[in-house]
């Protein structure tokens, strides 16, 4: 992935709002907002822009893949977010429950220097489940609200922790055209996970010359993102999309965010997709 400094960064962001698109891939969890998840098939390819490493102040872009599959006629579907796998085993019209796979980017060859001498954290896999509600208009499929609890623990013995998203959005058509959805959640992690990202052990200070510190488990970061998706025809749609992430407790009291990084994390993206 290519680097791009901040002001860039802030013109990417401004761009992607202005053309009304959507799409995000956050490197640091490898989500994204899926701009078409109100579509029962659509595979499609973003740009994203996203900090370098969790809790940075530096940004970087990448391009990453998405798409929805809906088996026939029940509710169940399969998901790809970027580097995340979901798959909705229940044929309900409202509750949902599978498992849940994710690639998570390390923190490596870091713009800033000072993180950048403290020992590198590996890429992992993780894996787990979620459970959720989705209520959908049958009139107008556009119309649907949906929350989940995202469960993901390591499974690659890197960072040997969990974390737990909760997340809750909805989508309205305002226009045959246009479609305006809105997001917001927040998500908890354990101590394991807390102190491999955010703690400084004693080499790790004596590298960088940061203050030692202990990252306890809680509540890591609140996020909200407004969200927008334009119809083209009916097979094809642009969508973009933005993300506003606080770090909060330890996440923000870490040297590695409080001194080096910042506890405002910006997230924009666009893409393109096409449903059948």
């Amino acid at each position: 992935m290519k680097k791009i400094p901040f002001k860039a960064a802030g013109l990417v962001l401004a761009i992607c709002m202005m053309a009304v698109l959507l799409l995000s891939v956050p490197k640091a969890k490898a989500e994204m907002n899926l701009a078409f998840d109100n579509m029962p098939r659509v595979v499609g390819l973003g740009l994203g822009v996203v900090p370098d490493y969790e809790g940075s102040d530096d940004y970087t872009f990448g391009i990453a893949p998405f798409a929805r599959f809906q088996f026939g006629d029940t509710e169940r579907y399969l998901i790809v977010k970027a580097y995340e796998l979901q798959i909705n085993l229940i044929d309900h019209p409202w509750f949902r429950l599978g498992p849940s796979l994710n690639y998570r980017f390390g923190r490596d060859d870091v713009d800033d220097k000072v993180v950048d001498d403290m020992k590198d954290i590996d890429d992992t896999v993780e894996a787990g489940g979620f459970i959720g509600v989705e209520f959908i208009d049958q009139a107008n499929p556009r119309k649907r609200c949906m929350a989940s609890v995202d469960f993901l623990a390591d499974v690659g013995d890197e960072h040997d922790g969990y974390s737990i998203y909760f997340t809750a959005k909805g989508w309205y058509p305002v226009s045959q055209m246009f479609d305006i959805g809105l997001g917001a959640g927040f998500s908890y992690a354990s101590e394991n996970y807390m102190e491999t990202y955010f703690g400084v052990n004693r080499r790790d200070s004596a590298r960088s010359g940061l203050p030692m510190f202990e990252a306890d488990s809680g509540i890591k970061d609140v996020r909200i993102y407004p969200m927008a998706i334009m119809h083209l025809s009916p097979n094809w749609h642009v969508g973009a999309g933005v993300q506003y992430r606080l770090m909060v407790g330890d996440a923000d009291d870490s040297p590695v965010v409080d001194d080096r990084g910042s506890s405002s994390q910006w997230i924009a993206g666009i893409g393109v997709g096409y449903s059948w």
